[in-house]
């Protein structure tokens, strides 16, 4: 259901920025399916000039995580989702590479959990399982990353395939760590477990910039 909203919203954003009143200045409409490490969807758009694109996307993931953290294993997801609208300037006109520059609305998050079944290390004091009990962590990012990428097009009309990449800018993450044991409410253990958070959340740190890579294969019309 995710994916179809996503997907409708992606030809949305991709309408509205086609000027209506200015149809015959519009080239090269097209819709694709597209892959890329910010997930799986579709993206649609069309040139505006000879060589500028305007581009709607929308995308979507889960991917396990798994993670080990002051030999504390961590169990969860990574959603990814994000929904935006990049300008491509293609510098040889009708040539195939193209530079592109972008905005989203980012929903990318991490949700993870862990339970030790062992004395273990929380912000550098041991502790027993009985007084850890679950330790539930989550990370969010920036609601809004802009883009900067590259690629390459190429048509065998009415079919278009397009490679890219580039960096998607979603800002350091923060995290957040509770913990439902015997000492979740004890001062000393508050601090140890803050500790923890900061620890984590630098082990995220190397994700506020996420690397991409996409393929979009699609037709036009």
């Amino acid at each position: 259901m995710r994916k179809l909203v996503l997907a409708s919203a992606a030809l949305s954003v991709a309408a509205v920025l086609l000027p209506a009143t200015s149809a015959q200045a519009i080239e090269d409409p097209y819709i694709a399916a597209r892959a890329s490490t910010l997930g799986v969807g579709v993206e649609g758009g069309a040139k505006i000039l000879p060589f500028i694109r305007l581009r709607g996307i929308a995308q979507t993931l889960d991917i396990d995580y798994d993670d080990e953290i002051d030999d504390i294993r961590y169990n969860g997801n990574f959603k990814l989702g994000s929904v935006g609208v990049q300008a491509d300037f293609f510098p040889f006109n009708e040539g195939p590479v193209f530079v592109s520059a972008g905005l989203y609305s980012n929903g990318n998050k991490i949700d993870a959990s862990a339970r030790p079944t062992g004395n273990a290390e929380i912000g550098g004091a041991t502790y027993t399982p009985d007084q850890i009990g679950t330790l539930t962590a989550r990370a969010r990012y920036e609601k809004t990353a802009p883009y900067l990428g590259v690629g390459a097009e190429w048509s065998l009309y009415p079919a278009v395939i397009s490679l890219e990449a580039g960096a998607f800018f979603q800002g350091a993450p923060k995290v957040t760590l509770t913990s439902d044991g015997s000492f979740a409410s004890n001062p000393a253990y508050q601090s140890s477990l803050e500790q923890e958070r900061q620890s984590i959340e630098k082990d995220l740190d190397s994700t506020k910039t996420w690397p991409v890579v996409s393929l979009a294969v699609g037709i036009r019309f």
